[in-house]
């Protein structure tokens, strides 16, 4: 019996080390003893006229096959049985030859770095080897060599992204080898190797891309069944989505799919004293349509076929099996005219000349039965079966008049067509009937009520709670009761800070409202008399849902750092579970540093905001600083899964501060207000405070190499900033608007923004507004090198808001870089581009606040024209 050993010596590599180095642990993946043999020669070529070679078995393992292997992996690996420590520098494995004629064993160990590192690492062996860097070819050799010697090498040259890293090695082992010798060597500056045990790494934006997140959830009216939709991304390939049905009282799962995505719940139906459950959905088989139910009580596994060329239109309400209500769009559409005129400002965008109207189908007539017919859009709000009606809103555009439309709020009743017109107003949106209660005082105020959900402005301001001569933000909700038989509204929550993002009303006068509160979505329950906050396990609470009684809930959401979790929880009895983690092993793999809240106080205002530190913060050191913000309606939140995430940076060594400063929504009416008609009045004179302020408090920040970054309204407060001060070393400005008034007429939303941003303010009366708050005309104060990111076919914010100030700074001197992204909108959705977009941004902040160009130059190197 032959013997055959494998010698590797690899030594170890501590953090910040530069000099070549290499590892004292690695791991083996597959069966070194499990070889090929050579087959029955029939012929001496095959169908490609090429000889039988045991080359073509040289296959190295998948990246996934490492990554299953590093999964089963958890703890320290020494002495087990695939995972080994140099000794001596030689490490030798016994291999039973057999009757084989080669094996081929990989090795890997992992890198970790922080900042971008570019370097080479060296195998030398006498044995046919390659390498693979993420699973990425990276070097090979094929070609056996006669001793370990300077002619046995094979240089890998490297480029590392921040972030951990595997590099595997194959070798092609023959019949013949007795010992094999392999040395690897490592020299890339800055960078963490290990074997010994999985690294904890930073958060990469493939992190984010890939794996499985919920999207969805819902519940049964009883609450008895609830279902979660999940999407799982990888890079380069479409998205995958599955859909789980589970039973609320043991959480066991009763009904999954694949296939069958877009469901939805019927109502609960009562047949033979039972409560039957359906999803119903529709399916298009030869270019027909068909609409199916699949039971979930008694687990009917094959979908039932209920309707056959099934019209087309989108299924706004199931009417408890009598029927649907269907929202049918009417399309016309001349963007492949020539020569278009536009009737209207709005005309640009595809698909505005579409018109939706409502219909009524019911399977038990051939006819689809309108319910509404007009060029006004009509959407569907709320069904009653109480009463058998419907409640819609009926938009009409005026561009006369801010904020360009009026939405009138109507009723009727399906048995007889009588409509009733309920209310006109342009500051509501959205409807609500109040649900039917046994108690009688409950059940007769519900009939007389309705639930509207508005702008401070909304039924003539009677809920604003702002200051004299302020206008309220359209884009910060609330909630009213309009009394239908006065036909007068009041608003509910007075003094409520938190904006309403949507409601859900269900028995005895209960409703849940989620909303935008400060910097985290909560959601609130009220009846009246109680109002108080869910105490919900996440920070964002992306999808809630709760049966018609108020006590059954499902729910998904993230924490600052934490990826989406998903849990069904009972309000009475106040017990809640997590059920689904499904990144759960990611955010294991991850090492995260602390989030901090800090505020501070300008001008007798408190600004609010937080800090994220990095995973190894030495309190004793100095870092670079990264203040990101928005500065526009919305406040910055504490989502940890999102394109910017904090995380991200921390991950690279950074301090990272973000704050809402005034004018966001979800800090009360009159905060949000001073948005309005103030372009960077105000809100960047925080930002530079609350800056100067955190870098008094915390010496640990290094005042002279903070950068800062914002999109869209945050890109133009990153342009504005760089106007009003010099603090910041570097800047990123993505789609970011340089001048109000090119931006008002181009932007396909830009004047309607306006309604919320510019109330009553235009260009011809308002100069002031739109030429001095305008970056691009005090481009000449701009001293900070300034990064311009812009997707070519953004309809947002046209990318001419980039070129201009580009061509500005450009004929000023100054240091500018412009990068467009072919193709892409106001977000960089594809997620190859999206890596390449953020690698800029990272790259761009290490060269001038970490002095490291290599990156930079490496992405975009410098071209003299």
């Amino acid at each position: 019996m032959k013997n055959t050993y494998i010698t590797l010596a690899l030594c170890f590599i501590g953090l910040g080390i530069q000099a070549q180095d290499t590892v004292k642990y690695f791991n083996k993946i597959g069966n070194v003893q499990i070889g090929i043999r050579t087959p029955f020669i029939i012929d001496s070529i095959n169908n490609h006229q090429k000889g039988f070679s045991t080359d073509d078995y040289f296959v190295m393992p998948t990246l996934n096959e490492i990554k299953k292997d590093i999964k089963s992996e958890t703890d320290v690996i020494i002495n087990k049985k695939n995972s080994y420590e140099v000794k001596d520098g030689v490490l030798k494995i016994s291999i039973d030859s057999g009757k084989r004629n080669v094996c081929v064993p990989s090795f890997y160990f992992q890198l970790n770095n922080e900042a971008f590192a570019k370097g080479k690492i060296s195998v030398y062996t006498p044995q046919k080897v390659k390498v693979s860097l993420d699973g990425k070819e990276a070097g090979k050799r094929m070609s056996k060599k006669d001793s370990l010697n300077s002619d046995a090498k094979v240089d890998c040259e490297v480029s590392l992204e921040p972030g951990g890293h595997i590099v595997c090695v194959s070798l092609l082992c023959d019949s013949s080898d007795r010992e094999i010798q392999l040395q690897v060597v490592v020299n890339v500056p800055q960078v963490s190797i290990s074997g010994k045990q999985i690294l904890k790494r930073g958060l990469t934006l493939q992190d984010i891309l890939e794996g499985t997140s919920p999207y969805d959830v819902s519940m049964t009216d009883d609450g008895k069944y609830y279902m979660v939709k999940y999407y799982t991304g990888t890079i380069g390939e479409k998205n995958k989505y599955k859909v789980e049905v589970r039973k609320t009282e043991n959480n066991d799962i009763v009904w999954t799919s694949t296939d069958i995505t877009s469901v939805k719940w019927t109502p609960s139906f009562r047949f033979l004293n039972a409560t039957l459950h359906y999803l119903y959905y529709v399916k298009e088989e030869n270019k027909v349509r068909n609409l199916y139910l699949i039971e979930i009580s008694n687990q009917v596994e094959e979908p039932i076929l209920v309707a056959e060329n099934f019209p087309e239109g989108k299924i706004e309400g199931l009417l408890n099996f009598a029927g649907l209500i269907l929202s049918i769009t009417d399309k016309e559409d001349n963007s492949k005219d020539d020569l278009r005129q536009l009737i209207h400002p709005d005309d640009r965008i595809g698909g505005w000349r579409n018109r939706s109207n409502l219909a009524l189908y019911s399977k038990f007539t051939p006819i689809l039965q309108p319910l509404t017919f007009g060029h006004h859009n009509v959407t569907f709000n709320d069904y009653s079966e109480e009463t058998n009606s419907i409640l819609f809103t009926i938009n009409e555009e005026d561009v006369t008049q801010r904020p360009f439309s009026k939405n009138t709020l109507v009723e009727m009743k399906l048995e007889t067509f009588e409509v009733d017109t309920i209310l006109s107003d342009s500051f509501i949106s959205y409807a609500q009937y109040m649900k039917t209660s046994n108690d009688k005082n409950k059940a007769e105020f519900a009939k007389k009520h309705i639930i509207v959900q508005g702008s401070g402005e909304a039924f003539g301001s009677c809920g604003a709670e702002v200051k004299k001569g302020q206008t309220p933000n359209i884009y910060n909700n609330l909630l009213f009761l309009f009394d239908r038989t006065t036909k007068q509204a009041k608003p509910l929550l007075n003094g409520f800070k938190p904006s309403v993002n949507g409601f859900k009303v269900v028995a005895d006068n209960q409703i849940f409202i989620t909303t935008t509160d400060k910097d985290s979505v909560n959601v609130y329950y009220y009846n009246f008399d109680t109002l108080y906050r869910l105490p919900l396990s996440v920070d964002i609470v992306g999808g809630f849902d709760i049966d018609l009684s108020g006590e059954h809930y499902v729910y998904y959401g993230q924490n600052y750092n934490k990826s989406n979790r998903v849990f069904v929880g009972n309000l009475k009895t106040k017990e809640c579970k997590q059920i689904a983690y499904p990144k759960e092993e990611m955010n294991e793999q991850l090492a995260l540093g602390e989030m901090k809240v800090w505020n501070f106080k300008h001008k007798g205002d408190l600004i609010e905001g937080r800090y994220y530190l990095p995973a190894d913060f030495d309190s004793t050191k100095q870092y670079p600083m990264i203040v990101y913000y928005y500065g526009g309606t919305t406040p910055t939140d504490r989502m940890f899964e999102m394109r910017y995430s904090a995380y991200l940076y921390t991950a690279q060594g950074y301090v990272v501060y973000v704050l809402n400063p005034s004018g966001s929504i979800g800090y009360g009416q009159e905060f949000a207000a001073r948005h309005v008609n103030a372009w960077g009045d105000r809100t960047a004179d925080e930002i530079i405070y609350g800056v100067k302020q955190f870098c008094k408090e915390h010496s640990f920040v290094n005042s002279k190499r903070i950068g800062c970054m914002g999109a869209s309204y945050g890109g133009f407060m990153t342009q504005l900033l760089q106007t009003k001060t010099d603090i910041f070393a570097a800047a990123v400005s993505h789609a970011g608007i340089s001048d109000i008034t090119s931006y008002w007429g181009e932007g396909y939303w830009g004047y309607s923004y306006s309604a919320a941003a510019s109330a009553n303010s235009y260009p011809w009366n308002n100069k002031r507004l739109f030429v001095e708050h305008s970056p691009l005309f005090a481009a000449d104060k701009i001293k900070t090198p300034l990064l311009l990111l812009h997707g070519t076919d953004d309809t947002n914010v046209p990318i001419g808001e980039s070129i201009q100030m580009f061509n500005a700074l450009k004929l000023l001197g100054k240091e500018v870089a412009f990068i467009t992204v072919k193709g892409e909108n106001h977000g960089i959705m594809d997620h190859k581009k999206r890596i390449a977009w953020n690698n800029t941004i990272y790259a761009w902040f290490a060269k001038w606040l970490k002095d490291d160009a290599s990156w930079w130059d490496t992405l975009y190197p410098q071209k003299d024209f």
